[in-house]
C-alpha cells in the first residue's frame, strides 16, 4: 500500500497538508523509484494509481475525509 492524501481543511481553504501512508511493500516501491533518481537513470518518476493507468499508488483512501491523490510526479533538480 502506498497512498498520498490531502488532509481536509475548512471550507474555502486550499489543502496545506499531505499525508503519505504506506506499508512495507509500499515503502519498498517508493524507495525503488527514488533509487532511479539517485542512480541518475531518470530526472523524474511518476507514481499513479491503477485508475489512472499506474500501479504504484492505491486508489482507496484510509481517511474518508481526505482527498486521494492519483498522480505524483517527483523531479530531481
Amino acid at each position: 500500500m502506498l497512498s498520498f492524501q490531502l488532509k481536509p481543511v475548512t471550507s474555502g481553504k486550499a489543502p496545506e497538508e499531505l499525508e503519505i501512508q504506506l506499508d512495507a511493500a509500499g515503502l519498498e516501491s517508493l524507495l525503488a523509484q527514488l533509487h532511479f533518481l539517485k542512480d541518475g537513470r531518470t530526472e523524474h518518476v511518476h507514481l499513479m494509481s491503477q485508475s489512472w493507468g499506474g500501479s504504484h499508488l492505491d486508489d482507496q483512501t484510509t481517511n474518508t475525509d481526505a482527498t486521494t491523490i492519483h498522480h505524483v510526479k517527483i523531479l530531481l533538480r
